[in-house]
């Protein structure tokens, strides 16, 4: 019995203890540089934000939630922004 962990303690490998090699890998991933997210795009100075609401529509039962969505006013009077919602559609916030 002492012959076999004699062996195995022999075959632990010699170098830096196992503490040390876990020091060693903390500091090598700390300094490795943080990846950076993509620039997002500025939104255009004429466009407005309209935030989510509720919307009543003629011949519908209930109101029909539209998200979030920028609107760019036109300088002849339009309007571009996403189509309005369909009163028929199941969505929800």
């Amino acid at each position: 019995m002492a012959a076999l962990l004699l062996a195995g303690a022999m075959s632990v490998p010699l170098g830096p203890t196992t503490t040390g090699r876990a020091v060693d890998q903390i500091n090598s991933s700390s300094m490795r540089g943080v990846p950076t997210p993509p620039v997002r795009e500025t939104p255009r100075p004429d466009a407005v934000w309209v935030p989510d609401r509720w919307l009543s529509v003629p011949g519908a039962p209930k109101s029909v939630f539209e998200p979030g969505h920028w609107v760019i006013h036109t300088p002849e009077g339009g309007r571009i922004a996403p189509p309005p919602p369909r009163p028929d559609a199941t969505e929800s916030p």
